[in-house]
């Protein structure tokens, strides 16, 4: 039998993030030379990546129940449980939205991402003259506008490392539970 799990906002923030995520990654790492240059495309991204993490915070309270945080948000002791169950694949209970290592990871991807757009804001005032932080005229310093640039620079590959595990967390589960979740992030539905 068939469930209702990721609502129509749920699925599009998510195949919109990994696109626009990889845009801008794509546009930092390989948008300039001679040629073209793409610094414009990847603040663009950026504030899009802004716009959805923001976006999807606020569903995170009021969204459908298998969005709202509170649904996947456990006790230490349920972490524990679920990786030992994953790391000795006897992954036994299923859970229709995130399990606990799925939900932190969520937490954390969207940690990193508010990290790293704030960064590069600040970045982008800081260095361009232009963006949020510079017309509202918050004065950056060379300390913290280095800070920001270091930041925005390592987190992004960092944020590769993390989205690698969100990935192989996925198939994992997928093999686990014999379930086709890539297809439930289209379809909305997962088997109950």
């Amino acid at each position: 039998m068939k469930e209702k799990v990721w609502d129509l906002f749920v699925r599009i923030f998510h195949w919109s993030l990994v696109l626009s995520f990889t845009a801008a990654y794509l546009t930092a790492a390989y948008g300039y030379n001679e040629t073209y240059d793409l610094d414009e495309v990847h603040e663009w991204l950026g504030y899009f990546i802004t716009i959805l993490i923001v976006l999807r915070i606020v569903w995170g309270f009021v969204g459908s129940k298998y969005a709202r945080f509170s649904n996947f948000i456990f006790s230490p002791s349920e972490y524990i449980e679920n990786f030992k169950a994953i790391i000795g694949n006897k992954h036994i209970k299923h859970y229709m939205g995130h399990n606990p290592l799925g939900g932190a990871m969520v937490f954390a991807l969207i940690a990193g991402l508010l990290v790293l757009t704030f960064s590069g804001l600040t970045l982008l005032g800081w260095s361009e003259y232009t963006g949020p932080v510079w017309a509202l005229g918050i004065s950056v310093s060379d300390s913290i506008g280095d800070l920001a640039k270091f930041i925005h620079y390592e987190l992004s590959d960092f944020m590769l490392v993390l989205i690698g595990a969100h990935i192989l967390g996925v198939f994992v589960a997928m093999k686990q539970h014999s379930e086709n979740l890539v297809r439930s992030m289209f379809t909305g539905h997962k088997e109950r």
